[in-house]
């Protein structure tokens, strides 16, 4: 017998091979959680603005203050999470989770295109008028369900995918995982 071959000579076993690509619920608790964390830093700010006191009264802010706001908005989200993007791949909620944003083959994403090919389209898409971008957005979302891969819109966009970094996988040398 061959020590290649198991006994009755058939090719040893391989197990098949790990994916270590993020859950639904894990990906789903880490959005929430950047979500808490994003209202948190902008009720003191919306509400200073009025805008909660209009939005109740069903009054338009002026275009002024509503480009301001969203200025503010993508300013904080820098702030929040543009250090972790930039070093990890990782939002707050994605390193509680111990999730990262990395490349098809694994790598850190160059943050530059992370943030004009994963970010800015869900941004942009946010502000198209007559609910259409919040309905955009939430097919987005909803798209992780379709696919076997986990995936989002903005992942398909990116060319991103999002890992569990608890789940341990043969990397390259220089992915973020190793």
């Amino acid at each position: 017998m061959n020590d290649s071959q198991e006994p009755g000579g058939l090719p040893p076993q391989t197990p098949p091979p790990v994916s270590n690509i993020a859950g639904r619920y894990k990906r789903f608790v880490a959005a929430l959680i950047d979500g808490v964390i994003g209202m948190a830093v902008s009720f003191p700010v919306f509400n200073h603005f009025g805008v909660w006191e209009a939005f109740k009264k069903q009054q338009e802010i002026s275009s002024t203050l509503s480009n301001g706001l969203a200025l503010f908005s993508v300013a904080m989200f820098f702030v929040l999470h543009g250090f972790l993007l930039y070093r990890y791949g990782q939002t707050i909620g994605k390193r509680i989770m111990n999730l990262a944003i990395v490349t098809l083959d694994g790598r850190k994403p160059a943050f530059v295109p992370l943030i004009l090919n994963r970010y800015l389209p869900q941004w942009v898409v946010g502000f198209l008028p007559g609910g259409l971008g919040p309905l955009l957005a939430f097919g987005d979302i909803l798209y992780i369900f379709f696919n076997n891969q986990n995936r989002c819109v903005h992942d398909l966009i990116a060319k991103t995918k999002v890992i569990d970094l608890t789940i341990k996988v043969e990397v390259a040398p220089d992915s973020i995982i190793a």
